[in-house]
């Protein structure tokens, strides 16, 4: 993956000679075409034939020569696309681009025979003939243990409801269709040797040598807010007006990551879980010598777990009559887990000079760019790490760049057609997509046993995985107590409103009445035949405890939707009362519960204290505790995991419940509470629900037709639930 610069004599071709996207290529590309699309293809509309045009973004080079000059236009077509479509037929998308003409100089245009190599910063991955081929749906992280964790669940029908109702809430289901918009990137390889004359050198050298004093009195070496640990280093100067700098980066299709809040630190986990994009994903906080950074940029396309990024940092100085700002530029290209630090972290590129090449034939693409030259720094160390043990290897040169006014800077999404029609289709045939994949997993790769193997499978993949990537991070030993920097002020933004809370709640259920209803039974008489017996049974439910858990989503500033999850369990007594005697069993009563209800809150999102108010549907499983359970039978037991599980909870449901049946049944639950909220990330709740609900019949399901039907007690069953509980915030 990694491989070593090419190196020419003039600093410039120095500057130019290293494409940025090599960096995600699995081998050295000396005959690749950095191109930009400037259309629109996916694979849910383009047909087999459609033509797709592109523009060179850095020079093309030759033994050091420019060949073909960054604007450069390429014409191709799509040879092959298969789409997802509903998902009968295929799971992943699949799209082979050609490249077949190039335009060298202005209306000279030349035949090429070109393929893909790499999409920059894409979840998509490329074969070795140039085919790219799209995600699995149900390949994600999070749908994996999504997977893993319903099927757990599934033992339980009510349980396996909330879980499906939660996850579907929480994560989105991934796209499998691949869509390359008007500014997406590619390493393009021409299949046959090039012929070309060099041209002359470009006219963007620095009109004077940078003074060295300046140079030596730039910081180079970035460090963690909190333990001061060496981090990135600096590889870009940049003199011209913020405002300006701004404006190029922008034009370049650099977008300004989120502040790192606790809702930015959500949808960060969200596309970690779901592989899709987010392109202001906050960046870590990084000083150079205490101060913060005064623009920070990020680059990236359709994953989370690869993009470009720098940091800019103010230095006070001035040259050419303009301020001066160092930059550090690297480009993560994978999430690895940091053995010893046990965390998730990003992997870089370790050859820093190939994103500071990236950075500068972006810049220079937009004609925001004066000059530009590089900048030895012979007093640079030679060993260098980051935060995270990552060996930095550089020739120790910064790129130094002057700015224009920047007004009219060229945009980066410049688009010459239509895209080719939708991308992945109506809300009906996404729900359709979304229901066979689904089925089409479960059939495959449904089991338990099958989800568990493949994650452990994955995990020690993954761990065996470039083992000595993350080093030990040399550096000075800690003497004494360590006294952690104070927190910037930006981090306050932790406590903007909440977007989701899981939480988990436990207390006391009270039935009312403490009655479940009477029932009256007829049965023959052992000693006189023909006559019959009536007897009457009181069925009694003492109060008992609750759990429960459940997940709110603060979708609105005063309305919340929250789903639930309870198991209430009290002691039930059935009191069967005789002609001349009193027959008593006991038993627990158990009642699990899934709930949907509306929170309407009397204080907005932003507050810490959140009264509300709240109702909502409820579906309840209630039976007797010695009840058995029915498990999964025949073909069930195999790959169809889910589905057996539903068949055995209704098989489950029709059962009397004295034979270890139960009843299933709706109901209307509303109540109230309060939250506090005590910490960016933690909430305190105390609540009150009470649920209305049919009274179960468990003799008249059990023992039809004894049972006297003028003789059963009708009405509501009512539980109250008061519990406390907390619950984590993002």
């Amino acid at each position: 993956m990694l491989f070593t610069l090419f190196k020419s004599f003039a600093p410039l071709v120095v500057l130019l000679a290293g494409p940025g996207m090599c960096a995600g290529a699995d081998r050295a590309c000396d005959r690749c075409l950095e191109v930009r699309l400037q259309q629109e293809v996916n694979s849910y509309s383009s047909r087999v034939g459609d033509r797709v045009q592109g523009v060179l973004i850095a020079p093309f080079r030759v033994y050091g020569f420019d060949r073909v000059a960054a604007g450069a236009r390429v014409w191709g077509e799509v040879a092959e696309v298969r789409r997802v479509g509903v998902g009968i037929v295929r799971e992943t998308a699949s799209m082979t681009l050609r490249f077949t003409k190039l335009e060298r100089e202005p209306g000279v245009a030349v035949r090429i025979e070109a393929r893909v190599v790499t999409i920059d910063n894409a979840r998509e991955r490329v074969d070795g003939e140039g085919r790219m081929r799209g995600i699995r749906s149900t390949n994600t992280p999070g749908f994996r243990a999504a997977g893993l964790l319903t099927s757990l669940a599934a033992v339980d029908p009510i349980a396996l409801v909330f879980s499906t109702a939660a996850f579907a809430s929480v994560l989105r289901f991934s796209e499998p269709e691949i869509r390359l918009e008007a500014g997406t990137e590619l390493l393009v390889e021409l299949l046959e040797p090039v012929e070309w004359a060099p041209l002359p050198p470009p006219l963007l050298g620095l009109p004077e040598a940078v003074p060295e004093e300046m140079l030596r009195r730039l910081p180079y070496r970035t460090h963690t807010a909190e333990r001061w640990i060496d981090s990135d280093v600096t590889n870009l100067v940049l003199a011209g007006e913020a405002a300006a700098i701004e404006r190029a980066f922008q034009a370049a299709g650099w977008q300004a990551p989120e502040a790192l809040t606790a809702a930015a630190r959500f949808r960060t986990l969200r596309a970690m879980a779901e592989n899709q994009e987010y392109k202001e994903a906050p960046m870590s906080l990084l000083l150079l010598e205490g101060a913060p950074p005064v623009q920070n940029w990020a680059k990236a396309l359709n994953t989370f777990s690869k993009r470009h990024h720098l940091r800019v940092y103010a230095t006070g100085e001035r040259w050419l009559g303009r301020p001066v700002f160092t930059a550090a530029a690297t480009q993560d290209v994978a999430i690895n887990f940091s053995r010893g630090r046990e965390l998730f972290t990003h992997l870089i590129d370790e050859q820093i000079d190939r994103e500071r090449s990236k950075v500068v034939n972006d810049l220079v693409f937009t004609g925001c760019v004066e000059s530009v030259g590089l900048a030895p720094r012979p007093w640079l160390p030679e060993d260098l790490f980051n935060a995270t043990g990552q060996t930095l290897i550089t020739d120790r040169e910064a790129a130094v760049m002057v700015f224009n006014d920047c007004l009219a800077g060229k945009r980066f999404d410049e688009a010459v057609g239509p895209a080719p029609g939708p991308h992945r289709g109506n809300r009906a045939k996404r729900i359709a997509r979304q229901t066979v994949l689904t089925f089409r997993n479960d059939i495959y790769r449904g089991s338990l046993w099958y989800q568990g193997a493949s994650i452990l499978t994955q995990t020690v993949r993954h761990y065996r995985k470039s083992p000595q990537t993350m080093q030990a991070v040399p550096g000075p030993k800690l003497i004494g107590t360590v006294v952690k920097e104070p927190k910037m002020g930006a981090r306050g933004a932790d406590w903007t409103p909440p977007l989701v809370e899981l939480s988990f709640h436990a207390g006391m259920m009270v039935f009312s009445n403490s009655s479940v209803g009477a029932e009256g039974m007829r049965i023959a008489s052992p000693h006189r035949p023909g006559e019959s017996l009536t007897l009457q049974a009181a069925n009694r439910v003492s109060p008992g405890f609750t759990l429960g858990g459940g997940v709110t989503l603060h979708q609105f500033r005063w309305y919340s939707h929250e789903l639930g999850f309870g198991y209430q369990r009290g002691s039930y007594r059935m009191e069967l009362q005789g002609p001349s005697s009193v027959a008593e069993q006991d038993s627990g009563f158990l009642t699990r519960r899934f709930s949907y209800n509306g929170l309407v809150h009397l204080r907005p999102r932003e507050s810490r204290w959140r009264p509300y108010v709240a109702a909502g549907p409820v579906l309840q499983l209630v039976h007797l505790t010695h009840a058995p359970f029915t498990k999964a039978r025949g073909i069930f037991r195999f790959g169809l995991n889910n589905v057996g599980m539903f068949r055995a909870a209704y098989g489950f449901g029709s059962e009397p419940p004295l034979a270890g049946g139960g009843i299933f049944q709706t109901g209307l639950q509303f109540g109230g509470g309060v939250r506090y909220r005590v910490s960016p990330h933690w909430t305190v709740l105390f609540d009150y629900r009470n649920t209305c609900s049919p009274r179960p019949d468990l003799l008249r399901k059990s023992l039809e037709p004894q049972v006297l039907p003028d003789q059963v007690a009708r009405g509501k069953m009512i539980q109250q639930r008061v519990s406390a509980g907390f619950a984590f915030t993002f």
